[in-house]
């Protein structure tokens, strides 16, 4: 079944959501479970390019914990269903 242009965005908001929610719980829960803070961390530093008139600024950074990922799989369960 091929789904339309909303149903696609709708999925990647609630996979955004997930992300945060789970990351949110993890660092909120951190004192008492302790694993769901465990994680790895992708990027790269902020690096500036200094124009004379103005400066653009480019940088990213994702903080990947098991929370997250948590998060990401119960929004993919409730998806399917």
């Amino acid at each position: 079944m091929r789904r339309n242009k909303t149903s696609t965005r709708m999925f990647v908001l609630l996979l955004i959501l997930g992300f945060l929610v789970g990351g949110v719980l993890a660092e909120a829960l951190s004192d008492k479970l302790e694993f769901l803070k465990r994680g790895i961390s992708i990027g790269f530093s902020p690096v500036n390019f200094d124009f004379y008139f103005f400066v653009f600024t480019l940088g990213f950074n994702l903080k990947l914990n098991l929370g997250s990922i948590i998060g990401i799989l119960i929004v993919l369960l409730f998806y399917k269903i």
